[in-house]
């Protein structure tokens, strides 16, 4: 079974945010590089193609993580 993708929101300077799903372990990469000297340009495969992300430009990364949810149901 594939992996499931997971939501990503990253900011940059500037103000610009950008959102999308990628795949966990590009999720990872990121993370990483963002906290380590690492790759200058990390390539996120999104569901629109790639976006190539300049490391040094980021303000800030959030990985979406989604709690269950709570619903009704109509008895």
């Amino acid at each position: 079974m594939a992996e499931e993708r997971v939501r990503v929101e990253i900011g940059f300077e500037g103000g610009q945010i950008v959102g999308s799903f990628v795949e966990p372990a590009s999720a990872d990469e990121l993370e990483s590089a963002l906290h380590h000297d690492g790759p200058r340009v990390v390539v996120l495969e999104t569901e629109d193609g790639p976006l190539h992300v300049v490391v040094s430009r980021v303000a800030y990364f959030k990985r979406v993580v989604r709690a269950g949810r709570v619903g009704f149901v109509a008895g």
